[in-house]
């Protein structure tokens, strides 16, 4: 039993490494823009947003960015996962948390240090890297005896 506990453990790290592995990094620089990317300007500044990462446009071509909080994409990117902080869905995808917002979703600035557990397996991440029906999101810190 706990080969097997360790064999799904091992597939469900490999499963968020290749998830990770498809966004481009922050600081990476491509010469063109993904065919799906979208235009957005936000505060003056023109940023845009195609296959789960956000560029903004250099002399050589594009650099890859951390978005600014309060910017909003209509839709989120193909693979992101769920955490209900207090009730409320964040959508996490490329270590960009969003929610929704009018005209689609915001970014929001992560939430404090927490906890991640899923109810349904019983389990904190990152012991489980995937949680089908999204994680819950408790302080890091438990509130004070009295």
């Amino acid at each position: 039993m706990r080969s097997l506990t360790l064999a799904l453990a091992a597939a469900a790290a490999l499963h968020g490494a290749i998830a990770a592995a498809q966004y481009p990094a922050v600081g990476d620089a491509p010469t063109q823009l993904p065919a799906d990317a979208v235009a957005l300007t936000f505060h003056g500044s023109r940023y845009y947003f195609g296959a789960g990462a956000w560029y903004q446009q250099v002399v050589a071509g594009f650099v890859v960015v951390t978005p600014p909080a309060g910017i909003v994409v209509p839709e989120l990117p193909a693979h992101y996962s769920v955490l209900n902080v207090s009730g409320t869905p964040l959508f996490r995808a490329n270590n960009v948390y969003y929610a929704a917002s009018t005209g689609g979703y915001a970014v929001v600035p992560p939430p404090q240090a927490s906890w991640y557990y899923c109810a349904a397996l019983r389990a904190y991440y990152p012991a489980v890297s995937h949680c089908a029906e999204g994680w819950s999101v408790l302080p890091a810190t438990p509130p004070q005896l009295r």
